[in-house]
Formats: structure tokens, C-alpha cells, sequence
């Protein structure tokens, strides 16, 4: 069960990444390159010439990928407010249903995603499988971008098509700092899965202990009705 949800995951965050091959291949429009050249300058002569906010990579595997998610995803500040300023829409989805916060969250963009959280993105938008910016941020291990969600109202109740919650994400990923967020934000230890599995199940199969003793010490404990 553990390896095909993280086989599953695999190739969802595949989606968040472009490699230099497929950027040549599939980039085209003059805003995207300045954007994947970092040129904040032509990046601004192109909007104020009239270049839609909204361009989209044209073609093949990163297709609908908008300008504001290779922003977002390269952490251009300045861009981003640049876009939405020329009317970008904060969570148009590409082809695949992701999100300029998504492609912040995975790459732990925490100035990026803050931009997008206050221009209105939605953190809790969950797409193929119940990926959420949130659930990223966790299998990621990006604390601050993790915190930054939950303030902007981020449910960290939130579960997976497979009924695992962000809390058996993190202990799975051994993520020690998300783990100690998620508990606090009062995730419960023994919630289960579709398959009967819990985070402390979970912990058990770990080499490290310290994911046992942290689960145990905020677990509820039995009542006598239980």
C-alpha cells in the first residue's frame, strides 16, 4: 500500500518539474522566456506593450502552464505582482488542474505563495489523488510554507484519496518539524486510513523512534466506552 501512494505521489510532484530539455522544447511566448530568464525588466515592457498576463506554455508535456505558475515556481516576486497587477487569475489551473500556489508549495516559494495567498489563491484547493498546496508543502518538508497555509486557513484535516491525513503523509516522509506543526494544529494520531492504517502504524515501520514518542505523547487516551 505505502510504496504505489508513494509511487502515486512521485509522479504528481513530476508534474511540478520541468527539466531544461523540456523548457527549450516547449516554452514559447516571449513573456515566458522572460520570465525563465528572471528578465523583470522585459517582463514589464511585454505587459505594458500589451502581452497577455495570461500566456500559457503552448505545447507539449507543460502545456497551460500560465506565466504566474513559472513565477511562482522560479519565486519572482516582482513578476508575480507584476501579472496579477496586469490581470493574471491567481488560480487558473494548467492541463494537469494545478495551481500557481501549488507550484509555490512545492518548491517552497514562502514569499511567492504568501503574494498569491493574499491576492486570494485558495489553500485548500485539492486536485488529482486530494493533492493540495498543503499536502505538498508536507511531503516536501517546507515548514515555513506549511505555517504560512494554515494562517491563511488551510484545513489540516484535509485527507487523500486514500483517506491518509497530511499527519501519516509527514511521518511517512519523516518530516520531524511538519510532523510537530500537524500535531499541534491538532491533526489526530489515531485517525485511520481506508485500509485500517494509522500515522502510529505508520511510525513503526521507521527506524526512528522519535516519530513513535512524539505521536504518543499527543495521542487521546482510551476511554472506557472505547
Amino acid at each position: 500500500m505505502y510504496s504505489s501512494i508513494l509511487r502515486a505521489l512521485t509522479l504528481f510532484l513530476a508534474l511540478f518539474a520541468a527539466t531544461a530539455s523540456q523548457i527549450a522544447a516547449e516554452t514559447s511566448t516571449p513573456l515566458i522566456q522572460a520570465i525563465r530568464a528572471g528578465n523583470l525588466t522585459e517582463v514589464n515592457t511585454l505587459l505594458d506593450s500589451g502581452a497577455s498576463a495570461e500566456a500559457a506554455t503552448q505545447s507539449g508535456e507543460f502545456a497551460g502552464k500560465t506565466a504566474l505558475m513559472w513565477a511562482a515556481e522560479a519565486g519572482e516576486e516582482e513578476m508575480i505582482h507584476a501579472l496579477l497587477a496586469a490581470g493574471a487569475a491567481v488560480d487558473r489551473p494548467n492541463r494537469k488542474d494545478g495551481t500557481a500556489l501549488m507550484y509555490a508549495a512545492v518548491e517552497g516559494q514562502h514569499a511567492a505563495l504568501k503574494i498569491l495567498l493574499q491576492a486570494g489563491a485558495d489553500p485548500n484547493l485539492q486536485i488529482r489523488h486530494g493533492w493540495s498546496p498543503l499536502l505538498l508543502a508536507t511531503v516536501k518538508g517546507h515548514s515555513d510554507v506549511l505555517d504560512a497555509l494554515l494562517s491563511a486557513g488551510a484545513d489540516p484535516m484535509a485527507r487523500d484519496v486514500y483517506g491518509w491525513t497530511l499527519l501519516m503523509r509527514a511521518v511517512d516522509g519523516q518530516k520531524k518539524a511538519i510532523t510537530t506543526r500537524l500535531l499541534e494544529a491538532g491533526v489526530p494520531v489515531d485517525a485511520e486510513d481506508f485500509s485500517g492504517n494509522t500515522a502510529l502504524k505508520i511510525a513503526a515501520t521507521l527506524d526512528d523512534t522519535w516519530f513513535i514518542e512524539q505521536l504518543r505523547a499527543y495521542q487521546q487516551p482510551m476511554t472506557l466506552s472505547q
